[in-house]
């Protein structure tokens, strides 16, 4: 007598499941990668060891908004993919160390310290408002949090 044996059964859900751990895997992979290439270009504009905080400020915006480069802070475009990043980069500085606004605003091409003032106001309002952009910024407060650490 000959003795038939089953194959495991694969369901749609459990390939969809396989399928999507894969695709995590393949996205956690990149941004390590792009995390890397960012510390080496940090390390070439000769951030000081004492300025850890804007290090890590710069790699967590980085870890969330893929398309980030160093130069957005300084450059004078007001294009909105620019301007945001630069408005939740001045956010994070303000509210996570004790720099000043003068400060913060010489990092971010010799602004004044009202602009630094209006990007401070600007975040929290469109976090009030968007929820998608409020959820941004705190993936970006998370990640600093991380890079502190």
């Amino acid at each position: 007598m000959r003795i038939k044996i089953k194959a495991p059964q694969r369901n749609s859900r459990t390939t969809f499941r396989q399928s999507e751990i894969d695709r995590m895997k393949e996205v956690i992979r990149h941004q390590q990668i792009r995390i890397r290439e960012l510390e080496t270009v940090l390390k070439v504009q000769d951030i000081d060891k004492d300025d850890e905080h804007i290090k890590a400020t710069h790699l967590a915006i980085r870890s969330v908004f893929p398309y980030y480069q160093p130069e957005f802070i300084k450059v004078k475009a007001r294009k909105r993919e620019v301007l945001e990043l630069r408005q939740i980069f001045i956010w994070i500085l303000r509210h996570k160390t004790s720099l000043s606004l003068k400060k913060i605003g010489q990092l971010c091409g010799g602004r004044d310290h009202s602009t630094m003032i209006h990007s401070v106001e600007t975040v929290d309002n469109l976090m009030t408002f968007d929820k998608s952009f409020a959820r941004k910024v705190e993936a970006v407060k998370n990640a600093y949090q991380n890079f502190v650490a």
